[in-house]
This record gives structure tokens, C-alpha cells and sequence, in this order.
């Protein structure tokens, strides 16, 4: 059977990797929700090798992600998770990091709460949530061919569509999450970033 591919995939994954770089320390440990077809576990596995990479997807037999794994034999590399964002697993501060890219807008916004709660509860006091692809400020599109993207979307997915910046940030300020930094990337994608709160004292 042909691998499944992602152009878009392909072409965002070293400027992606480039801000994770930036961003994760060596020996951190990142969750990666919805790895679809695996190429950014692949590539920044191998371009980070320091860091220690967790793959999940909804449907792992959709997307043969136990078979790319095996196939890629990485220590950094571990055997992916099957994760419903809907019912979120509870993994109580386990992970430094939680990323995905391109989800929260194929996904329904009824399940854009629980995917939130979900990663803050999962990171470690001062871990980072990390969200890549396009959103809406304050209403408006970036860009007209975002706007025709969100018609798309609309128009594919369950209640799908790009998000407004400002409800994920009030998801994630609800759920202990602190906005961090927000990064224009090609594409009229964004990289943004929350991080945990560390408690006083």
C-alpha cells in the first residue's frame, strides 16, 4: 500500500521545525496531536534527535502510524497513541510540549474545549502548547484566500473551520494556559504559543 503524503506537510515541516527548535529543549518530551500522516514526526525526529517525540492520531490504522514508526527505528521516536481529543486522556503533567498543526480547524468546535483542557492538564508546569496553521483576529480573515480556506473547511468538515484567535485564547486562559508568542509563518499560517502556569511558590 502507497503511503499516504501531504504536500503541505512537506512543504511547512523545516520552517515548523525551526521554531520548535527555538523553542524545546533538548531532552523534552512533545505530544503531537493528530500526526496524520507521520512526515513531521519523521522529520523533526531525526532533525531533533535530543528531543523525544510522541505521536498520536485519531484512527492510528488510517494513517499506519505504528508501521511508519517501526519502520523509521528512532529512540526518540515512540509508538503512537490513539487519541480522541473529545475524551482526552488524563496525563496529568507528562509532557513538555503539546503540538499539532492543521487540526483545530478540521475539527468540530464543540471539541476545540476539550482538546485544550486536554493538552494544558497533560504539560508540566511551564510546558508549552503549540498550535500552527490559520486563524481569524478579532472576526476578520488575514487573508482573502483564507477566507475562501474557511469556506472550504465549512463546507468539508463537521462544524469545521479556522478559528478566532481570541476563543482559543480564552480556552487556554481558562484552563491555566498563558499566551506566549505569536509568529507569522508562510503560507498566511501562524505558530502560537502557550505555556503553563507555574504555581507560586
Amino acid at each position: 500500500m502507497q503511503p499516504k503524503f501531504s504536500q503541505s506537510a512537506d512543504r511547512n515541516r523545516k520552517d515548523i521545525a525551526a521554531k520548535l527548535r527555538a523553542r524545546v529543549q533538548d531532552g523534552a518530551t512533545v505530544l503531537e496531536i493528530a500526526s496524520g500522516t507521520g512526515q513531521h514526526m519523521l522529520h523533526f525526529s531525526e532533525a531533533m534527535p535530543d528531543i523525544i517525540w510522541q505521536p498520536s492520531d485519531r484512527s492510528l490504522e488510517e494513517f499506519e502510524l505504528r508501521e511508519t514508526v517501526l519502520a523509521a527505528s528512532r529512540a526518540n521516536l515512540l509508538a503512537p497513541l490513539q487519541i480522541d481529543v473529545s475524551r482526552f486522556p488524563d496525563f496529568q503533567e507528562a509532557y513538555d510540549a503539546v503540538y499539532s498543526a492543521n487540526c483545530i480547524h478540521v475539527m468540530s468546535s464543540a471539541n476545540l474545549e476539550p482538546y485544550i483542557a486536554g493538552a494544558a492538564k497533560a504539560l508540566k508546569p511551564g510546558g508549552m502548547m503549540m498550535l500552527y496553521g490559520p486563524f481569524k483576529y478579532d472576526g476578520e480573515f488575514t487573508t482573502p484566500s483564507n477566507e475562501q480556506f474557511d469556506a472550504f473547511l465549512r463546507g468539508t468538515y463537521d462544524d469545521g473551520g479556522i478559528r478566532d484567535f481570541a476563543r482559543v485564547d480564552e480556552l487556554a486562559e481558562a484552563n491555566g494556559l498563558s499566551f506566549h508568542s505569536d509568529s507569522e509563518m508562510p503560507a498566511n499560517n501562524q505558530f502560537i504559543i502557550w505555556r503553563k502556569t507555574v504555581p507560586a511558590g
